[in-house]
C-alpha cells in the first residue's frame, strides 16, 4: 500500500498542470511566501528535490520510466544551477542540485560529464569556503552551511579532490563543535543558540559523525571534539511527563554556555526537535564508539515511540514523514522491537492519511488551521511519498535522500 500511495503522489507532483494549480494554492495559503518559491534547480520546493524522489522510484522500479522524468527536471534546472552567483546550500542552492544529479546518476554511471561540471565549479568554491568560514551558524548548518555539503560528498564516489574538500569541512565542523556558542544568533534583541538538526548545533555533530562514520578523511581532533559536543548535547536533554527531551535552544551566555532554555515545539520533528537531535547525539556516539551517547540517543526516541509527539503535518521536515524517517533509521541500527513497532506504525499512519480528493494527496500543515498544497521535498507532498516508498523496504540500504538529511 505504501509503494503503491508513494507512486501516486508522484504522479501527481510531477504532473505540471496539477502542480502549477497547487504552487498557485500555495501562494495563496502559505504563512511562509518568503520560503516557499518553486525553483526549477532547489531540493526542499523544486526541480531537484522531484528528481531526487524520480531517482529513489527508478532505483525500485527501474522498467517504469522515472529515470526520464529525473533527466528532464534536471535538465529544466541546470541553467539555474550554473549561475555562479548561485549559493552553495543544499536545500536552495548548488549542492543541492548535484546531490539530485548524482542520486540520478544510477551510482555515476550517468550524467559523468555534468558530474565533472560541478565538480569543477563547486569543489574549489567549497574548499576555499571552508578553509576561512564566516562566523554565524548559516556558514555551518545543514540547511544553508557546510553540515549539508556532507551528505552530498559522503554518497559521492571518492576523489583525491573530494577526500580534500571533506577533511577541510571535517576541520571546520571540529572547530565549532568544540565552541558551540559561535552557532549562536540575534534574534529580537537576545542571543539565541539552536539546538536542532536543520539550523543548529545537532546538524554540524551529525554531519562530522558520519565523516567519521563512513570513512572520509578527518581531521585528528574530530573525535575529540565529536565526543565532547555529543556529551555536551546529551547533557541539555532533561525528562518530562516521561519522556527525554531537547529545548529547541537556549540563551547562551558569552561563552556559549546555556542560560535560559527555548521551549520545547515540536518533539517529534527532523529540524527542530528531540527525535532530530537524538539522531545526532546517537551517531556521534556510533562514531567515537561512546556507549553514553547512543544510549542517550536511543532512549530518547524510544520515549517518542511510547508517548508519540503531536504531529499537526505529514511533511518530512517538521512532520510525520520526518518522524518515521527517523524512526526507520533507528530502526535499521538497533533492530530495537519497540522503535521497529514505532516506525512501522507510523508508515501506516502515514499512508492512512493520503486524501484521495486532494490535489497532490496530502497537504502540509504549516500551523494548526492553516493548511497548503505543497509538492516540495522537504514541506510537501514529494517528501512523504519518499518516505512511504523507504517503509516498504525496510530492510534495504537507507535511500539516498537520508544520507542528505544527516540521518545515515
Amino acid at each position: 500500500m505504501s509503494a503503491s500511495t508513494a507512486r501516486e503522489v508522484a504522479r501527481r507532483v510531477l504532473d505540471p498542470a496539477i502542480r502549477s494549480q497547487a504552487l498557485r494554492r500555495l501562494a495563496r495559503a502559505t504563512l511562509k511566501p518568503q520560503v516557499n518559491i518553486w525553483s526549477p534547480a532547489g531540493v526542499s520546493l523544486g526541480g531537484a528535490g522531484l528528481a531526487i524522489l524520480c531517482a529513489e522510484l527508478d532505483g525500485r522500479f527501474s522498467d517504469e520510466g522515472w529515470d526520464v522524468a529525473a533527466h528532464a527536471l534536471l535538465a529544466s534546472g541546470l541553467a539555474e544551477a550554473s549561475d555562479p552567483a548561485r549559493p552553495l546550500a543544499l536545500f536552495s542552492g548548488a549542492a543541492g542540485y548535484a546531490a539530485a544529479v548524482w542520486l540520478a546518476s544510477r551510482d555515476g554511471t550517468r550524467y559523468t560529464g555534468l558530474l565533472a561540471q560541478l565538480d569543477a565549479v563547486l569543489l574549489p568554491r567549497m574548499r576555499d569556503f571552508a578553509s576561512a568560514p564566516p562566523s554565524g551558524p548559516a556558514a555551518y548548518d545543514t540547511v544553508n552551511g557546510m553540515a549539508g555539503w556532507v551528505g552530498y560528498l559522503l554518497m559521492r564516489l571518492r576523489s583525491p579532490e573530494i577526500e580534500q574538500v571533506v577533511a577541510l569541512l571535517a576541520e571546520a565542523l571540529a572547530n565549532v563543535l568544540l565552541f558551540p556558542g559561535r552557532m549562536a544568533y540575534r534574534q529580537d534583541g537576545a542571543l539565541r543558540l539552536d539546538y536542532g538538526l536543520a539550523h543548529g548545533v545537532a546538524g554540524p555533530l551529525a554531519a562530522l559523525a558520519l565523516i567519521e562514520i563512513h570513512g572520509g578523511t578527518v581531521h585528528p581532533a574530530t573525535s575529540r571534539a565529536l565526543r565532547e559536543a555529543g556529551l555536551w548535547l546529551a547533557r541539555q536533554a532533561t525528562w518530562r511527563s516521561g519522556c527525554l527531551l531537547w529545548p529547541a535552544g537556549a540563551e547562551p551566555d558569552v561563552r556559549g554556555a546555556p542560560l535560559a532554555h527555548v521551549p520545547v515545539k515540536n518533539a517529534g520533528s527532523w529540524c527542530h526537535g528531540s527525535a532530530g537531535i537524538a539522531r545526532a547525539v546517537y551517531l556521534a556516539g556510533v562514531a567515537t564508539g561512546t556507549p553514553e551517547l547512543t544510549d542517550v540517543g536511543l532512549t530518547a526516541i524510544r520515549t517518542l515511540c511510547v508517548q508519540p509527539p503531536l504531529l499537526h503535518s505529514p511533511n518530512l521536515c517538521h512532520g510525520l514523514a520526518g518522524q518515521a524517517a527517523l524512526l526507520q533509521c533507528f530502526a535499521r541500527d538497533t533492530g530495537d522491537p519497540v522503535v521497529e513497532t514505532a516506525a512501522a506504525r507510523a508508515a501506516a499512519k502515514l499512508a492512512q492519511d493520503f486524501a484521495p480528493g486532494s490535489l497532490l494527496g496530502y497537504l502540509d500543515t504549516e500551523q494548526p488551521g492553516v493548511r497548503a498544497e505543497n509538492p516540495g521535498l522537504l514541506r510537501g507532498a514529494a517528501g512523504v511519498a519518499a518516505v512511504l516508498l523507504a517503509a516498504e523496504h525496510v530492510t534495504a540500504p537507507e535511500p539516498g535522500w537520508s544520507r542528505l538529511l544527516l540521518l545515515a
